[in-house]
């Protein structure tokens, strides 16, 4: 199967390759989920003020993973109204990009009830020597979703601020790629994939770890909580200091939608958060540093 673009491809936890590509190709291990909770029976308790700013006024509640993707927990009056705005920008940059399609394959969440996603997908492809567009169902079409892979966060090399982009894993949903090319009796296929806002994705994966540390009573275990909150609202170009990629193997957590963990490093204490969003697929996994941890002793590891 050849591709347009020179990406990764997971399905099912395996890695196929729709064409040729320079970047090393990630293994993707069999993860264990026995000991992983469940994230949606968390109960955070209301917030005293906006988690991000410390304002009591107009506040509303606040989703840890967004509604869109499937989530359910919410931190009651934890967020202003300004920060409200804030974060729907750069979520809805993501939510509504490549991601909408697989969103509305997994059924997930819609206000609009899925009502602008189109019923046909146009896919290219190479028959009897021709090309030729299939305009698929969009039940039976292939769906590919890019990951950016990043560098470690700077917090863990240098101190860096900038978000380093390495390559760009992508995750295979939908139809089968081979299935759906043998079925229309196709040699190739050329499936277009949206571009993915990498800074709006990195300052979503930092909001969903610093709500949930929040709805875990953790920050307060921190010095200093503020640069991760200023590189997601304000300071985006500083968002590389905290959000970064774990390096392959990947992990397939099977039955498990997404994964989000709390950890703490013993050397430099510092306290992370991993996000994995569709786990199940055997997508990357990111961390995000929250910040350096006090003199309290350690707690033991929260993982959902």
């Amino acid at each position: 199967m050849k591709g347009s673009m020179k990406v990764e491809v997971i399905r099912d936890g395996q890695v196929r390759l729709e064409s040729t590509t320079t970047s090393e190709e990630p293994r993707v291990v069999l993860a264990d989920t026995s000991d992983i909770g469940d994230f949606s029976k968390l109960r955070a308790e209301p917030a005293d003020a906006c988690i991000y700013c410390g304002s009591l006024v107009g506040r509303s509640r606040e989703h840890i993973l967004p509604f869109a993707l499937g989530g359910t927990v919410t931190i009651q009056r934890g967020s202003c109204e300004k920060c409200r705005k804030i974060t729907h920008h750069f979520e809805t940059a993501v939510l509504r990009g490549p991601m909408r399609m697989v969103r509305y394959i997994q059924n997930a969440p819609s206000r609009s009830k899925h009502k602008d996603v189109p019923k046909t997908i146009p896919v290219k492809s190479t028959r009897d020597g021709r090309d030729v567009v299939i305009e698929a169902l969009r039940d039976e079409a292939p769906i590919l979703l890019p990951f950016p892979v990043f560098e470690p966060p700077g917090s863990f090399r240098s101190n860096e601020s900038q978000l380093k982009l390495v390559r760009v894993v992508t995750g295979s949903f939908g139809g089968d790629p081979e299935k759906f090319a043998k079925h229309h009796g196709a040699k190739e296929l050329e499936i277009k994939i949206g571009g993915t806002d990498a800074i709006a994705f990195a300052r979503m994966l930092a909001k969903i770890a610093y709500a949930n540390a929040h709805a875990n009573d953790q920050l307060r275990r921190l010095k200093d909580k503020s640069g991760l909150v200023r590189a997601m609202m304000e300071e985006p170009n500083n968002i590389g200091r905290f959000v970064g990629t774990l390096p392959s193997p990947f992990k397939k957590y099977p039955g498990l939608q997404h994964r989000i963990s709390l950890q703490e490093t013993a050397e430099t204490r510092l306290l992370f958060s991993e996000i994995q969003l569709f786990a199940s697929a055997g997508t990357p996994t990111y961390v995000v540093v929250l910040g350096t941890l006090n003199d309290e002793p350690p707690s033991e590891e929260v993982e959902s």
